[in-house]
């Protein structure tokens, strides 16, 4: 590892691309992280692009990422159709906004500031006029709650340069699907007390207080849900021990029946016997 220059990955399907597959950045962004830790040097990253087996190149990791974000997270007309689609369709948006986090902490060379800020310009200041606040509104609010969350995230460990304006607008979106939706309790919006913080502070004071009050109630109501699971599989538990105590019980009946019956046998046959004894021996004697 202390020589490596480079890190490979081949691709040879176009159904998952950098930031459409989380597994991308996990395994090759991990693995680039790691020589990076290792040497302190930053290793080129190529795929081995054999999607047409006629045409195979080498394509590095940014130029991929361009591409791909280009035709699709930031293309109007694949946003479009990708909003005719339900829930999980609404989910994909997501999704690339948690792949561009990880691989802005694994690889921060591959990720501009250019992306994040067109994020914020289609995605909260609808760039391209396509209701998507509406849209996400009907059919998945939770997706752009963690959207809005990671922009936070990202600007507040210093990912994304954002102006002070465009922080406000981000955490004024967000609080506001929080509060009209209930909190959709991903990592990215509950679990991260700092974050959670962070959002308070940029907005104004009533709204930050009712936002923390919209995510604690969300974050107990899922504990209460965490407890009645709990609880049932305690339930279960104590049933289960109690149906193995029972069989247990039971196959003790069984066995000491068998053994009353195993002895009452063996006794009828010593009668047997000496009463078969008895009468050979008189007919003997006669």
């Amino acid at each position: 590892m202390l020589n490596t220059e480079g890190v490979v990955q081949p691709r040879s399907s176009n159904t998952w691309g950098a930031l459409s597959l989380d597994h991308v950045y996990e395994f090759m962004g991990g693995l680039s992280a790691a020589v990076q830790y290792v040497t302190g040097n930053d290793p080129t990253a190529y795929f081995n692009d054999f999607r047409n087996s006629n045409r195979a190149k080498v394509q590095g990791l940014k130029e991929a990422i361009g591409v791909e974000s280009n035709s699709t997270i930031l293309n109007p007309k694949y946003i479009t159709e990708m909003m005719k689609g339900e829930s999980s369709a609404m989910s994909r948006f997501s999704e690339v906004f948690r792949n561009t986090y990880g691989w802005n902490a694994m690889k921060p060379s591959v990720i501009d500031q250019h992306l994040w800020n067109k994020y914020y310009d289609i995605y909260v200041k609808d760039e391209y006029k396509l209701g998507t606040e509406a849209k996400f509104a009907a059919k998945n609010p939770y997706a752009l709650q963690e959207m809005t969350a990671i922009l936070m995230e990202s600007a507040r460990k210093g990912m994304w340069n954002a102006s002070a304006e465009q922080l406000k607008d981000v955490a004024m979106l967000h609080t506001k699907f929080v509060a009209q939706h209930d909190a959709g309790c991903s990592g990215f919006v509950c679990d991260n007390a700092k974050l959670r913080t962070f959002i308070a502070a940029n907005v104004d004071k009533a709204t930050g207080e009712r936002y923390n009050k919209d995510i604690d109630k969300a974050r107990q109501v899922e504990l209460s849900d965490a407890e009645a699971v709990k609880s049932t599989v305690l339930k279960k538990e104590e049933q289960q021990t109690a149906d193995k105590g029972n069989n247990k019980t039971k196959a003790a009946q069984h066995e000491v029946t068998a053994k009353s019956y195993t002895v009452l046998y063996v006794i009828g046959a010593i009668i047997a016997i000496i009463i078969t004894w008895f009468f050979v021996r008189r007919k003997q004697r006669s």
